[in-house]
Parts: C-alpha cells; structure tokens; sequence
C-alpha cells in the first residue's frame, strides 16, 4: 500500500517519462518538466523508453533475449485484460523499457504516469518484484479516449491494472487534490503536488504579465482565445463545443482558436471565428499578450488543466463554460465558472479589472530524514 516515501540524498534515481525529450510543448510535458524539477538536488537519470511501433520493432530484433521476456509477460497481460492488439503492441514496447531498467538496476525507480503504457510498466514492476514512486497526469481509467482497445479488452480491465499499479506503488503524487480524493475513495493513499510552471515557463509567463499590465491589456484587448491540444480527447470535445456555441452567436469579440491540432476544426472558420491551428512559443506569446480572456469548455475529467494555472500567471482572465469541478471557488484568481451568456456582461464590467490573486507555487521540504511532502 502506497505511503509518504522517504526520498533521499543518498540515493539514485531513474525517472521513466511519458513525456520526455518531445517537441510539442502540451500539458503532459509541462508537467513532466515540473517533476524534474522537484528532484533537482537528487542523483537522477531521466529517460523516455516509449518509442513509436515503428522504432519499437527496429530496436526489438536487436535484442532477442529481452523480446522473449516481453512477450511472455505480455502473454500473462493478456489473461489479466490487455487485448490482443495490445499483446502485439507492448510486446515490442516493452522491450526499451526492460532494457533501461536493467541498464539502471542501482537506481529507485520514478515512474511518470500520463496514457496508458505507464499502467503496464507499472504492473510490469509488480511481477518483478521491483519498487516504484509514481506521479500521476490523471487517473487513466476516467480520461475519456476512443483507443481503447489498442491495449484493453474492456474498461473494466484498464480499471482493474490501473488501480493494481498504484495499489502497489511505493508512494503516489498526483496532480490535483480532486484525484487524491478518488483514490481515497479506493483506499489508496496519495500526496498531492499541484501543478506550477517550470522556471523557464514561469519566465516567460512573467514577461506576458508584465506587458499585459504595461498595455492595460484587460481594457483595450479585443479577441477571445480558445486554447488546447486536441491530443487529450476531453479538451478536444469541450473545444468543439464551444466553437459550435460561438458559430451561432453575434460576437462583439472574435474568437481565436489555436493549438496542436487544431487545424482538424479549419472547416469551422467563419468571420468571427479564426482557426490558427498549432502555433509558435513566439506566436502563442503574442496572442497571450493581447487576449481579452480565455475560455476553457472542458469535459469533467480528472487531473488539472495546466493552462488555468499558466493563464492565471500570466493575468488573463478566465471563463469556465463547463461544469469542471476543479474550477469551482477560483474567482479571486480571476477565474469564473460562468454559462457563455455571462460572459460578455464580466468582459464589460468592472469585476474583469480587478487585481486577481496567482497561484503559488508547491514547495517541498525535506528534513533531516530527506522527506517530501507538500
């Protein structure tokens, strides 16, 4: 049973990342830069061991011995809920993973979680009998995705491995108190350390602030940003949402939707809605430099959406039109849980010019023990 963990100068670590070494700079890897950064003072090696199919299977043959080991515990998964697309797939997977491991085996083992490899490496280390501290993006078995089937015969057995993963874990951190609260519920203890942008992320959110401020953006801005990745599904629907609810409306303010993916909505461009797509860093900045606000119209799911924290640091305003439970008593932070028809009277009122509170930021302690906690 998962319980506070003693992490120590003393000792090494691996940190297997979902997350690591991508390009694309979305809320998994925001999260997973955070992460390192708790451990900045620690001897820690990070690694991505997560490799496309493709990559996967050319890495494999090079190593027939570890192949072998693969797939007969992909053999065992099987019996225990994982498909058979998914035997095929984390068979070869699989492999990089084994791989680091035994490259590391002096090091205590970090795992990040965010999709649905993490759950079966972590019931890998189960079978191996091998000690693991997780920190998770979301509870996996609540997130909404339409891929299931590529590694589960059911949800009832992405549900039964994910919570045997964290049933044995060492020590659990999840991202946002609403999810230590389900695992509760499990009876799985957990720590929750909140999102906060790395510090080179938070440099640059200053940097936004300051020139928002400087300009009196709040007052003499004139568009609306929809922001997200379509690469999580619930962010997705809620963006899809909202630009059907904004096509049917007469917008003082247009609408500008950009993020990775977002291109796949350009056929929703209309005069007061502009689909951007994906963006630049340089772009992204200029349209948080002059929003007016953002709207977020997420579908419930657990976690935490990092860009209310990011947006709330940067002092733009925000609109939640959806009924996400995590946005619930944030308006000292500038953050209104709100229907679409509220929002143009906020916008116009003297509420929008107030100075908001900013989060702050997680900080973890150690004493002499070297234990964490928030």
């Amino acid at each position: 049973m998962p319980q506070i963990h003693n992490f120590s100068l003393k000792t090494k670590y691996l940190l297997i990342s979902s997350f690591f070494d991508l390009e694309v700079r979305h809320g998994g890897v925001k999260r997973a830069d955070q992460v390192i950064e708790l451990f900045n003072e620690f001897d820690i090696v990070r690694t991505n061991p997560y490799f496309s199919i493709k990559k996967a299977i050319k890495f494999a043959f090079s190593s027939p011995i570890t192949v072998f080991e693969s797939f007969i515990f992909s053999i065992y998964l099987f019996f225990r809920g994982i498909s058979f697309k998914g035997l095929i797939l984390f068979s070869f997977k699989l492999v990089e993973v084994i791989k680091v491991i035994k490259a590391y085996k002096d090091r205590e083992i970090i795992l990040e979680g965010g999709g649905n490899l993490p759950i079966l490496v972590m019931n890998y280390l189960i079978f191996k009998k091998l000690k693991y501290n997780t920190f998770l993006q979301n509870i996996e078995y609540l997130v909404p995705e339409k891929n299931l089937k590529n590694y589960f015969k059911s949800p009832k057995d992405k549900y039964f491995l994910e919570l045997n993963g964290y049933r044995n874990a060492n020590s659990i951190y999840t991202i946002g108190y609403l999810d230590s609260a389900i695992l509760g519920c499990h009876k799985i203890q957990s720590e929750t350390i909140n999102y906060y942008p790395s510090v080179k992320d938070y440099k640059k959110l200053e940097r936004i602030r300051t020139f928002r401020n400087e300009k009196n953006i709040k007052k003499n801005s004139g568009f609306i940003l929809l922001l997200g990745s379509v690469s999580n599904p619930p962010t997705k629907q809620g963006m899809l949402d909202a630009i059907k609810f904004f096509q049917s409306q007469k917008n003082k303010y247009p609408i500008k939707v950009a993020g990775f993916g977002t291109n796949m909505f350009n056929h929703l461009n209309s005069s007061n809605i502009n689909i951007l797509g994906s963006v630049t860093e340089e772009k992204l900045k200029i349209l948080m430099q002059n929003a007016k606000c953002l709207i977020v119209n997420q579908v419930q799911t657990t976690g935490f959406l990092i860009k209310i924290v990011d947006f709330n640091l940067a002092g733009i305003p925000i609109f939640l039109t959806s009924d996400y439970y995590q946005g619930l008593n944030l308006e000292k932070y500038g953050i209104f849980r709100v229907n679409y028809s509220k929002i143009y009277k906020i916008l116009n009122s003297k509420i929008i010019n107030a100075k908001f509170s900013t989060f702050d930021k997680p900080k973890l302690k150690y004493e002499k023990t070297h234990q964490f906690y928030n």
